[in-house]
C-alpha cells in the first residue's frame, strides 16, 4: 500500500514552521530566521519513503493586514488551506490560540483535512509536566483531532508526527518523482538564501522592507554566476544594508557565497547592489513576482 497527500503547517511568525519542514526534508528547503515575515511564499517540500509520499506546505505566518504585501501572503496562506489532507497547526507549548489562529481554524470549519495542533520547542520545557498541561488544557476543546509536542531541534516525536501523518493519508500515487525533495526554481531558492543572510546580518526593522530580485543567473560548466539587487524600500535604509565601508553588504554576498556553494557544489560568484524601491510592499507588479 501506498500512500501520499498534502500537508500544510501554519501558525505564527517563529512558531517553528520552516525549522520543522527543514528537518522532516532533511535539508534546508525554507529558510528560518528568528525575524518575522520570514517566509513570504507557499514552500512545498517532498518527504518520500518506500511506502509514502507526503508534501508539506510551509506558509507565511499569520499576522495583521498593513499592506499588499500583507494581504497577498494572507491569501496564500487561506489557499495552502484548501484541498488538503491534513493541517498542522504549530503553537510554541506555552502560548494560547488567539485570535490569530482562532480566525483561520475557522476558515477551515468545513474542511474535510485533518487538524493537527503541533505544540512546538518542548525541548525549552522545565518539566514533562508543563507539556502535559498544555496538551490537556487544548485536549478540552474539539477543534483538534490530534494533539503532538514536538522539537525539530532535539528530534522530540518528529518520528512519531511523520507515522500519524501517514495513518490519516489515503492510498494514492505519487505526485513527484522520488528523488525530489522540493518544488521551486533555482532563481527563487538563491533569492531566499540571500534575503536569509541579510535578515541574519541586519537590524530587527528591515525584514519586512526588504526583498531580493535575482537580475542574472548563469549556471554553466563548473561556475555559478549571480548578479542580485536587493530592494529596500527608504533611502534611509540603504546605507543600513550597505553598511560602513560596505562591510554588511560584504557579510551577506560571502554567507550566501559560501551556502551557494555547498548547494551547488561548484564556485559561485556573486554581484549583489542595494536598490531603493519606494512603497514597493504596495505594488502589486512587484509583488506577483516575489
Amino acid at each position: 500500500m501506498f500512500k501520499s497527500g498534502f500537508v500544510t503547517i501554519v501558525g505564527k511568525p517563529n512558531a517553528g514552521k520552516s525549522t520543522l519542514l527543514n528537518y522532516i526534508i532533511g535539508h534546508k528547503v525554507s529558510i528560518a530566521t528568528n525575524k518575522q515575515n520570514t517566509t513570504r511564499n507557499q514552500i512545498k517540500g517532498i518527504f518520500n519513503d518506500d511506502n509514502s509520499q507526503i508534501i508539506f506546505v510551509d506558509t507565511p505566518g499569520f499576522i495583521r493586514v498593513k499592506t499588499r504585501l500583507d494581504e497577498d501572503m494572507h491569501k496564500r496562506i487561506v489557499d495552502s488551506l484548501k484541498g488538503v489532507d491534513i493541517i498542522l497547526y504549530l503553537l510554541p507549548f506555552w502560548k494560547d490560540l488567539d485570535e490569530d489562529y482562532l480566525i483561520n481554524i475557522e476558515l477551515t470549519k468545513n474542511s474535510k483535512a485533518k487538524k493537527y495542533l503541533l505544540l512546538t520547542k518542548v525541548d525549552k520545557a522545565t518539566s514533562k509536566s508543563k507539556v502535559f498541561e498544555a496538551a490537556e488544557k487544548f485536549n478540552k476543546n474539539d477543534i483538534f483531532d490530534k494533539i503532538i509536542p514536538i522539537s525539530s531541534h532535539r528530534d522530540i516525536n518528529i518520528q512519531s508526527l511523520i507515522g500519524e501523518v501517514k495513518k490519516d493519508l489515503k492510498e494514492d500515487v505519487a505526485y513527484y518523482d522520488k528523488d525530489i525533495s522540493h518544488e521551486f526554481s533555482e532563481k527563487f531558492y538563491i533569492s531566499e538564501i540571500i534575503r536569509e543572510k541579510a535578515l541574519f546580518n541586519l537590524n530587527d526593522e528591515i525584514p519586512h522592507h526588504l526583498f531580493v530580485n535575482i537580475d542574472e543567473l548563469n549556471n554553466k560548466n563548473n561556475v555559478v554566476y549571480i548578479r542580485a539587487e536587493i530592494i529596500i524600500d527608504r533611502d534611509n535604509l540603504k546605507r543600513i544594508v550597505i553598511g560602513k565601508n560596505g562591510e554588511k553588504l560584504k557579510i551577506i554576498g560571502q554567507k550566501s557565497k559560501e551556502e551557494l556553494e555547498r548547494y551547488f557544489d561548484k564556485k559561485v560568484f556573486i554581484e549583489t547592489f542595494v536598490k531603493v524601491k519606494k512603497d514597493w510592499q504596495n505594488k502589486d507588479s512587484i509583488i506577483k513576482n516575489i
